[in-house]
């Protein structure tokens, strides 16, 4: 499996040589970040630089391409000032699950307020809620797309608790025991999601219930 240290390191270094100091940030996220990789973990790559045009984007493209594993790279790219002027709620997550290797995001992002990750945590539920409502009806047999869901909790989990304790909980398998009921029981279907296959194949509308219900208490609640 790649090393993602190794490997960001590698592309930090081919960045700095042909921007230069239009570099202005590289992190990871996702998976590799919180050390939670499989086989197939994609890589996760956050490239900020002074300003972007579709000349950085090929450049980027043709970095990338010269990069061990490549067809894994993934990620954000884009330009100081379009991530100024990004929305607030979606930058509270973006903000705390990256891991700097060059730069700081602290001066490239807005102030993020309370009220932006009440917002992010409404928004996030109000898509989950919808889309449980409309997998359960129209596609219940597609076990790809209850997957999904699962995984897409964890981050609404994470950004709940945060609004709650005023901490936010990077890895999956120190934010399980932190939950209780309804909520620990998601994290833990979606991280065991392999050993739970066979029953979900047999009890679909059970596992979207659970998402259909606690979904609807989140936008239901004042944080």
């Amino acid at each position: 499996m790649i090393n993602a240290n190794s490997w960001m390191a590698e592309l930090t270094d081919k960045l700095k040589t042909h921007f230069k100091n239009r570099l202005l940030f590289v992190g990871l996220q996702g998976s590799h970040q919180r050390e939670e990789v499989h086989q197939d973990s994609d890589i996760d790559a956050v490239v900020i630089l002074n300003t972007l045009s579709m000349d950085d984007l090929i450049a980027y493209r043709k970095i990338l391409s010269t990069m061990p594993e490549n067809d894994k790279a993934c990620g954000f790219i884009g330009g100081k000032q379009e991530l100024m002027n990004w929305p607030r709620h979606e930058l509270f997550q973006f903000e705390q699950d990256t891991r700097p290797y060059h730069g700081s995001l602290n001066e490239l992002l807005p102030n993020i307020e309370h009220q932006d990750v009440i917002n992010s945590v409404k928004i996030s539920a109000s898509g989950l809620y919808h889309s449980c409502c409309h997998a359960a009806v129209h596609t219940p047999s597609n076990i790809d797309t209850l997957k999904s869901m699962y995984k897409s909790a964890f981050f609404l989990l994470q950004a709940v608790y945060y609004l709650r304790n005023g901490a936010y909980i990077r890895t999956k398998k120190d934010l399980l025991p932190l939950l209780q009921g309804d909520e620990q029981e998601i994290l833990n279907i979606n991280m065991n999601w392999n050993t739970y296959n066979s029953n979900i194949l047999a009890q679909t509308d059970i596992y979207f219930d659970l998402i259909f219900r606690w979904s609807m208490t989140i936008l239901d609640t004042r944080f």
